[in-house]
C-alpha cells in the first residue's frame, strides 16, 4: 500500500481547511499591518492659516525613532487641486542646554521666502531635539576629541530620510530638492552633499559648522583641525552646488574659519560659492532667523537657484560686499567677475 492511500481523507481535509483558513487570515491581515506601518508617517493634524501650517510625523535615520517635522506649503490653485512644487528641507542647528526643550523649527521668514517662490518646505526636527527626542545621536565625542566628520553623518542619515520621504509625496516633486541648514544644520548638509542623492539639486548652507564656543569661549573650535579635515572629506565626494553664507561677526564661525573651510572644500574637487556678509546685528550667527535677512542673502540666493539649473558654480566665491553686484572677492583676496 503506498504513502498516499494509507493517509486518510479526514486530516487531509482538515489541513486543507487549515490552510484555507490561513491564508485568508494572511490576505486580511499582512496588508493592514502594511497600512498600519504606512499611516505611522505623514501629516498630524489640520493645516493652519499661515502657509498651510501642518505637523508631519517622518521617518529618521534610526527605523525605531520617527521624527517630527513642519511643513509649510504654498496656496492651493483655485480648482483646489495640489500640482507637484518642488522641495525644500531646512535643518536647524542644536543648543546643548536647550536641545530637548526647543519647539518645533520654523524658521518663519526663511520658510515664507522658499513658500513665495513656489516650494514646498519641511523642517524637521532631529533625533536628540524637541519633540523628536531621544540621545543626541549627531554629537560624536568631546571637545577635546570631536569626530566632526561622524557626526555630520549622522545628522545628514536623518536629512536624508526626510527627502526621501517627502519627495514621494503626491505634492513634491521627486527630484529639484533644495537642501538648506543653519549653523550644525548646515553642516549636516554639507555631509549630506557628499551622498549626491538624486532628489537633491542644490545645498545651501547658513553659518554652518561644528564644534564653535569651545569651552563657552566666542571664536573658538573643538578641534579646527579635525573640522577642515571633515569638511575636505566630504568636499572630496561631493558634486552638488553649494552656497554659504557667513556674517563677519559671527562669534561661533567667523570669516576666518569660513574662508578656510571654503578653501578646503574648493581644493577637494566641491564647488562652493561663498558670501562673507557685513555684521548682522548683535550676533551674525542669526542671519537666518529673521525678515532682514532677506535683503541681505536673498538676491544671491535667488541668482544661485536661478543659476544652478544652468551649471553649478566653479571654485570659490566669496562675495564681501552684497551689494556690489559686479564684483566678488575669492578667499585668496583677488576680485573676479561674477
Amino acid at each position: 500500500m503506498s504513502f498516499a492511500r494509507r493517509l486518510s481523507p479526514r486530516p487531509a481535509m482538515g489541513f486543507a481547511i487549515f490552510l484555507l483558513g490561513f491564508l485568508s487570515w494572511a490576505v486580511a491581515v499582512l496588508p493592514q499591518a502594511s497600512l498600519a506601518a504606512d499611516r505611522e508617517f505623514g501629516a498630524f493634524g489640520p493645516q493652519g492659516a499661515r502657509m498651510r501650517e501642518q505637523l508631519w510625523i517622518l521617518p529618521s535615520g534610526d527605523p525605531k525613532v520617527p521624527m517630527r517635522a513642519t511643513v509649510f506649503r504654498p496656496e492651493a490653485s483655485p480648482s483646489g487641486a495640489d500640482p507637484k512644487r518642488p522641495l525644500v528641507v531646512i535643518n536647524h542647528g542644536t543648543d546643548e542646554a536647550t536641545r530637548l526643550a526647543v519647539s518645533m523649527p520654523v524658521y518663519y521668514w526663511m520658510s515664507r521666502w522658499f513658500v513665495e517662490r513656489g516650494y514646498v518646505v519641511v523642517l524637521p526636527q532631529r533625533r536628540g531635539h524637541g519633540a523628536t527626542g531621544g540621545p543626541l545621536k549627531e554629537s560624536i565625542g568631546t571637545c577635546a576629541h570631536p569626530d566632526h566628520y561622524a557626526s555630520g553623518n549622522v545628522a545628514a542619515d536623518d536629512i536624508a530620510a526626510a527627502v526621501t520621504y517627502m519627495t514621494k509625496q503626491s505634492f513634491v516633486q521627486s527630484n529639484g530638492a533644495i537642501v538648506v541648514g543653519v549653523s550644525t544644520g548646515g553642516w549636516a548638509s554639507l555631509a549630506l552633499s557628499a551622498r549626491n542623492l538624486p532628489q537633491v539639486e542644490a545645498i545651501v548652507n547658513f553659518s554652518g559648522g561644528r564644534g564653535g564656543h569651545a569651552y563657552g569661549q566666542p571664536n573658538a573650535i573643538c578641534d579646527e583641525a579635525n573640522l577642515l579635515s571633515a569638511a575636505r572629506r566630504y568636499a572630496s565626494r561631493a558634486h552638488e552646488p553649494t552656497i554659504w553664507f557667513y556674517a563677519k561677526n559671527d562669534s561661533y564661525f567667523g570669516p576666518k574659519l569660513a574662508k578656510s573651510l571654503a578653501q578646503v572644500w574648493s581644493e577637494a574637487g566641491g564647488s562652493v560659492e561663498e558670501h562673507i556678509l557685513p555684521p548682522y546685528g548683535t550676533e551674525g550667527h542669526t542671519i537666518a532667523d529673521d525678515r532682514a535677512g532677506w535683503d541681505i542673502w536673498g538676491p544671491s540666493l535667488q541668482s544661485f537657484l536661478t543659476r544652478v539649473h544652468e551649471q553649478a558654480p566653479k571654485g570659490v566665491l566669496v562675495a564681501a560686499d552684497p551689494s556690489a553686484a559686479s564684483m566678488a572677492e575669492t578667499s585668496a583676496g583677488a576680485p573676479v567677475s561674477k
